[in-house]
């Protein structure tokens, strides 16, 4: 073999077993962030004193400040531990960037994940997500709020909605978009849509915002229960991939309902490639749908079209809005008029 071909094959291997030992990045990450590693090293402390305050073994303890040294999240001198910028800025509770409650809730996936050859051979889930505890649905919900705070603005930086003035948030869970969406707008009022263990969760968001009234509720199953009428935007973000494509279908005819004539339906999602070829996310999205849901799947701008088509919306066309989440944007046809 010659150099450059040992060359290659060893970056092949390395990419190989980089990427086999994830699985180990990703624990060393959850198990400091649910035992609040991170906030106690705001201060610089010693192995020891970590050890004290979760209760684990002194040995043990070393090994996994060591494990966070090697991944960069913490940095060490003479025995002592403390956060780099990256951790001070992302996990601790309160900064603006928070993502503790999202990184908490993938590692509530792991078991799903660790099951993955049972749902390729089932073809389905061993677990549906409305299974969740109160815990659990707690980190989700607050996990969604994690990632939507940035981007939300992303989303209405997008979208000129001057002028609509009723937004459905549909499945909104925290009220990211709701409230981003009202802090824009000030004249604009909205109504979540959720079960009412979330609902419960949106409206203290709602309330520490203070934009409580404008901010109206409805709670039940969107595949089931009536959505409410007149609105001028109905959102859907990041529901779709949840859902088989005949519930889909219905969601889509219920917002057709929804919506008044001239009305703007913005479906946010893992939107995939015709081709199935990516973004490569959303491809691997795909696989927590199959372990995590009875039906769900990230999909096409192709079958989005088709449903909303089906569902009786004109004029669709795709955003792009980051190199993973995508837009279909599509009306119902009529003048716009005020919203209700």
């Amino acid at each position: 073999m010659t150099d450059d071909l040992a060359g290659q094959a060893k970056e092949l291997v390395d990419r190989i077993n980089g990427l086999a030992r994830g699985f180990m990045h990703s624990q060393v990450l959850f198990e400091a962030n649910e035992a609040g590693v991170f906030p106690l090293l705001e201060e610089k402390c010693t192995a020891a004193q970590v050890a004290e305050f979760t209760g684990w073994d002194p040995r043990a303890t070393r090994m996994l400040l060591d494990a966070l040294l090697a991944l960069n999240l913490v940095e060490k001198e003479d025995g002592r531990y403390w956060n780099t910028p990256t951790v001070s800025n992302c996990m601790i509770p309160g900064c603006p960037a928070y993502q503790g409650h999202i990184i908490s809730h993938m590692y509530s996936l792991v078991p799903r994940w660790a099951r993955l050859d049972e749902a390729l051979r089932a073809g389905t889930g061993t677990r549906s997500e409305a299974d969740r505890d109160e815990g659990e649905l707690r980190n989700f919900i607050l996990g969604m709020s994690d990632i939507a705070k940035f981007s939300a603005v992303e989303l209405l930086d997008a979208l000129d909605l001057s002028g609509r003035r009723h937004l459905l948030d549909l499945g909104g869970g925290p009220a990211t978009y709701a409230l981003s969406f009202l802090g824009k707008y000030p004249e604009a009022r909205a109504t979540l849509f959720d079960r009412a263990e979330v609902v419960e969760i949106a409206r203290e968001e709602v309330e520490r915002a203070g934009l409580a009234e404008r901010m109206s509720y409805r709670t039940g199953d969107m595949t089931t229960n009536d959505l409410g009428e007149g609105y001028d935007v109905v959102l859907l973000s990041n529901i779709i991939h949840s859902f088989g494509p005949e519930e889909n279908l219905d969601v889509f005819r219920r917002c057709y309902k929804a919506l008044a004539p001239g009305g703007l339906f913005i479906i946010k999602d893992f939107l995939v490639d015709n081709d199935r070829s990516g973004p490569p996310f959303s491809l691997l999205f795909a696989l927590n749908m199959l372990v995590g849901t009875e039906n769900g799947d990230t999909y096409t701008y192709a079958e989005v079209d088709g449903w909303a088509s089906e569902a009786g919306f004109v004029n669709g066309r795709s955003m792009e809005l980051t190199p993973q989440s995508r837009l279909w944007l599509c009306e119902k046809a009529g003048p716009l008029a005020d919203a209700k």
